[in-house]
């Protein structure tokens, strides 16, 4: 089932000026970076520790980059702030059926692609008093270590 804080989504209207805040603040830096089309976000993971199952836990920042985008209507309608929580799981498939077996509706039919390979889906607020949940699967943590050495390499 779940095993950890996966990460915090924060949804913010200027990345970059949100990443300083986070570095100059708490020291928290960015562990990876990128532009997801598919959920119209352009993104960075600071990573704020490593887990006991061979994950990590992170805050997600998060800057729509089109008004249609899931966080882009959200922050229309609430501004930046906290948007979601994931959970980490070694399975999203069998524990979000799980889950929509005891009534809890999930947003997605199937996983999706997420942040750094993962495969995730999220949860209603409405069945999750209030909170947006998302599920995420990690890609291998090692392989994505390794990828994230070789692009501090050049």
């Amino acid at each position: 089932m779940l095993t950890r804080i996966d990460h915090i989504g924060i949804a913010c209207f200027d990345l970059d000026k949100t990443v300083e805040f986070y570095r100059a603040t708490y020291g928290f830096e960015v562990f990876h970076s990128e532009i997801n089309e598919e959920q119209g976000v352009r993104e960075a993971m600071l990573k704020i520790n490593e887990t006991s199952d061979g994950g990590a836990s992170y805050l997600q920042l998060l800057e729509p980059i089109r008004e249609d985008s899931a966080v882009g209507k959200w922050m229309a309608k609430n501004g930046e702030g906290v948007h979601h929580i994931a959970f980490g799981t070694a399975d999203v498939d069998t524990d979000s059926e799980a889950i929509r077996d005891k009534g809890v509706r999930v947003l997605y039919e199937q996983p999706r692609r997420g942040s750094m390979d993962s495969r995730i889906t999220f949860l209603h607020p409405k069945d999750c008093h209030g909170v947006l949940t998302e599920l995420v699967t990690a890609a291998n943590p090692a392989a994505h270590k390794a990828a994230h050495k070789d692009e501090e390499d050049h």
